[in-house]
């Protein structure tokens, strides 16, 4: 079950609070929310980027993941913020948004619903390719007394909001998880065995190299973790299409790129109905191996299925969501997991002057 809010926060008097703040008059008003775990090690740099506020209160460090729902509550009932900056990468978006979106389907139920704040997304984390769709680039301090500066004084009205939609997730009597980048098992498996590599494009490329190695030629590591690589005989439906066997299947809402745009899987278009599924069929490793230049580069493959306007996909977990891990268990085996679109957030575009999105 879902962890209720502190009921502070879903009161009439809390709702009121919070469309008082969304109101397209209403004056801009920046509230700074960052993972202080992750970025254990630079109090510098957070004191600095605090600093920038007109109001230190709107500034909130969270220790821990069960710290964010109070955090974003003060931040959005207390303070009014309206435009929520967050600091770090994926894995800090995807726990700021769906505490986010708990918040209001919480206060939703009694009060009914109210716009949600402007994300301004500044980066700063390992990976950024939620931040790097919106066109956000450069250091996080930067970005936020570049986005000050400019909307110095300004009503809400005038602070550009892109559609970034996203995906939910839905696994048995769970509550639903929001993100933007879903992954299969065999990317669940792969992503805790690149992060024992070292995390970083430095862990990504000696786990590939390993990985092609042990198929090749075999390797302890292979023998070891091969069976990782699937297939795992449970059936794959997209839109009702159903694949059996099939190796892994990758679904976005944002484009998928690596490497600052050198590496890119999946392009989105603004404003794409649904999301994209690609899935890869072929299930010999050495063959799937074999394909990650195309799966790269977005080049068409008999092994891959591209679905680029799904809406709806049926799998079974553990699952992978903005690099976060999922381990999706129910009963004695895998749960069955259900991938649609979600709600459509409201994102500061990297270039400030654009005005229509």
């Amino acid at each position: 079950m879902e962890a209720m809010l502190e009921s502070t926060w879903t009161t009439a008097a809390a709702a009121a609070a919070r469309r008082d703040a969304m109101r397209d008059a209403a004056a801009v008003r920046v509230g700074l929310l960052l993972n202080g775990q992750a970025a254990e090690g630079r109090a510098a740099t957070l004191r600095g980027l605090a600093a920038l506020l007109p109001e230190p209160a709107d500034f909130a460090a969270t220790r821990s993941l069960a710290e964010l729902p109070d955090a974003l509550g003060r931040l959005l009932v207390e303070r009014g913020v309206n435009v929520l900056a967050v600091v770090g990468g994926d894995g800090t978006v995807h726990h700021a948004v769906n505490a986010l979106l708990a918040l209001e389907r919480q206060s939703a139920a009694a009060n009914g619903p109210i716009a949600l704040p402007r994300l301004l997304l500044l980066g700063g984390g390992t990976l950024n390719i939620v931040a790097r769709t919106l066109g956000v680039h450069g250091r996080p301090r930067r970005r936020l007394r570049h986005f000050l500066r400019y909307f110095q004084n300004a009503r809400l009205s005038r602070v550009p909001g892109r559609g970034l939609p996203s995906l939910v997730v839905r696994c048995a009597d769970q509550p639903p998880r929001h993100g933007f980048v879903f992954g299969s098992e065999v990317l669940f498996h792969a992503i805790s065995l690149y992060v024992a590599f070292g995390a970083g494009y430095g862990g990504l490329a000696r786990f590939l190299f390993e990985l092609s190695r042990g198929i090749t030629v075999g390797s302890a590591l292979w023998r070891r973790e091969g069976w990782r690589l699937g297939p795992f005989g449970l059936p794959l439906t997209i839109d009702g299409a159903t694949f059996e066997p099939y190796t892994a299947v990758v679904a976005s809402t944002v484009d998928l790129t690596l490497a600052v745009g050198g590496v890119r899987a999946i392009r989105r278009p603004l404003g794409a109905p649904g999301f994209f599924a690609k899935a890869i069929v072929e299930c010999d490793p050495r063959r799937v191996m074999a394909m990650i230049p195309a799966l790269m580069r977005e080049r068409g493959h008999p092994g891959v299925v591209d679905r680029p306007f799904a809406d709806a996909m049926e799998l079974f977990g553990p699952y992978t969501l903005d690099g976060e891990l999922f381990d999706a268990e129910h009963g004695q085996g895998r749960a069955q997991l259900t991938v649609t679109t979600g709600p459509v957030l409201a994102a500061v575009p990297g270039e400030l002057g654009a005005m229509r999105w």
